[in-house]
C-alpha cells in the first residue's frame, strides 16, 4: 500500500485517487518499445529527460502520424507549427517530401553520424499529400526543436475564444502537461483570457504529459494545501503542486473535455479528475489507460505498464477513461468536419 502522508481536500481524494495502492499479485503485461524512427520516441524522450540540455532536438513539421498504405496519415497537427500553417489537416496522408517517400523523422533529419545528434535543416521542403482522393502540395520549412517545447508552445497557440450568438466559448488543447513551475505559471496567466467565456472546451486528444494539482486548481475551487505521496513509484499519480494557485483564476462554468485513444499518462488522470465534477462532460473515445513508466536509452524507449497501480481503488492500466458521451472519429475520416468538437459545442450550448 502506498502511504499518502498529506491531508488533501475531498475532491482530489475522490477525483484523482490520491490513495494510490499496489494491486497484489497482478500479472504484469509486456509493454511496448519505441525506436528512434518514430516521433513518439522523441516525444517521450523529451518529457523523460532529466535536464533541458538532454532533450533531443530534431527537425519536424508538428504532426502526429500513423502508417497508412500510401504514406503516413496525419492524426493531429500542432497549432502554429509548419504543417498546421501550411494547411495540412487531420486525416491527410503525407506521401512524399521533395519527391521521395515521406518519413516523419528521416525526411528532415539525416542520420549521418549514426546517432541522434541532428543538425538544423532550415531549407524549404515540398510536401505532397493526399486529401479526399486528390493530391496537393505545400512548401514548408521544418522547425528545429525538441517535442517537449513544441507541445508546450502548441498548447498556448491553441487557445481561442469564439462567439456563438450572445455567448462565448473558450477552447484550449493541452498537447503536453508540464509540472515545471514556469510552465504552470505561464499557463495560469494565459487562462485569464477565458474569464468572460460562458463555457470551455478542454481538448485532451493526442495529449501526453504529467499532471500537477495546479492544473486541477485552474478548474476546481479548493483551499490550497500541500500534497506529498511517500513510497510512490508511479510518477503520473504523484501530483505535487508547484506553487499556490490564484483562486480568482478558477474557471467555474460548464466544461466539455475531449479525449481519444491517444490521450495518455497525466492527460488521462486530468480527464478522470475533471469527469467527477457535475458541470463537466467528457466526450469522444475511451483513453488507453497508460500511466506506466518509461525506460529510455539511445536505441529504444520501453514502456513499463502500471499493472499494480490502482486509481480510486480500481485498476487503471489498459482500462483508461470512458467518456460520458461516446463519439467515434476515426483517423481515416477525411474532411474538415470534427464531430467530437461539434458535439462539444452542442453540449455547451445546451448548458450555458
Amino acid at each position: 500500500m502506498i502511504a499518502v502522508t498529506r491531508p488533501y481536500s475531498h475532491w482530489v481524494l475522490f477525483a484523482l485517487g490520491a490513495l494510490v495502492s499496489q494491486l497484489a499479485g497482478a500479472q504484469a503485461s509486456s509493454g511496448y518499445e519505441l525506436s528512434p524512427d518514430t516521433l513518439d520516441y522523441y516525444l517521450i524522450q523529451a518529457f523523460q529527460a532529466p535536464s533541458v540540455k538532454e532533450r533531443i532536438v530534431l527537425n519536424h513539421i508538428g504532426v502526429t502520424v500513423q502508417k497508412a498504405e500510401d504514406g503516413y496519415r496525419v492524426t493531429a497537427a500542432l497549432e502554429g507549427y509548419p504543417a498546421h500553417q501550411g494547411g495540412i489537416e487531420r486525416g491527410d496522408t503525407i506521401v512524399r517530401v521533395n519527391g521521395e517517400p515521406y518519413h516523419p523523422v528521416y525526411s528532415f533529419n539525416a542520420d549521418d553520424t549514426g546517432g541522434l545528434d541532428f543538425t538544423p535543416k532550415p531549407s524549404e521542403y515540398r510536401l505532397e499529400y493526399e486529401r479526399l482522393g486528390a493530391l496537393a502540395t505545400v512548401d514548408t520549412v521544418p522547425v528545429f526543436e525538441n517535442l517537449y517545447d513544441s507541445y508546450r508552445t502548441a498548447t498556448l497557440n491553441s487557445m481561442q475564444v469564439f462567439p456563438l450568438g450572445n455567448k462565448t466559448i473558450g477552447y484550449i488543447r493541452f498537447w503536453g502537461l508540464s509540472r515545471a513551475t514556469s510552465d504552470l505559471f505561464s499557463l495560469e496567466l494565459a487562462m485569464s483570457r477565458f474569464t468572460n467565456s460562458d463555457g470551455l472546451i478542454i481538448d485532451l486528444r493526442n495529449s501526453y504529459g504529467y499532471l500537477s494539482s495546479n492544473h486541477l486548481d485552474m478548474f476546481i475551487r479548493s483551499s490550497r494545501v500541500s500534497f506529498t505521496a511517500s513510497n510512490d513509484s508511479n510518477s503520473h499519480a504523484a501530483i505535487e503542486s508547484g506553487f499556490a494557485s490564484s483562486a480568482n483564476r478558477v474557471f467555474t462554468k460548464p466544461i466539455v473535455v475531449l479525449i481519444n485513444a491517444q490521450t495518455r499518462g497525466g492527460a488521462e488522470l486530468f480527464a478522470q479528475a475533471l469527469s467527477k465534477i457535475g458541470r463537466v462532460t467528457t466526450l469522444g473515445e475511451n483513453s488507453p489507460g497508460e500511466i506506466g513508466s518509461f525506460s529510455v536509452n539511445e536505441n529504444t524507449v520501453r514502456y513499463l505498464p502500471a499493472d499494480q497501480t490502482l486509481i480510486n481503488g480500481q485498476p487503471f492500466e489498459e482500462v483508461g477513461v470512458a467518456p460520458k458521451q461516446m463519439i467515434a472519429f476515426p483517423y481515416a475520416q477525411e474532411g474538415r468536419s470534427d464531430p467530437q468538437f461539434e458535439a462539444a459545442v452542442d453540449v455547451l450550448l445546451g448548458r450555458i
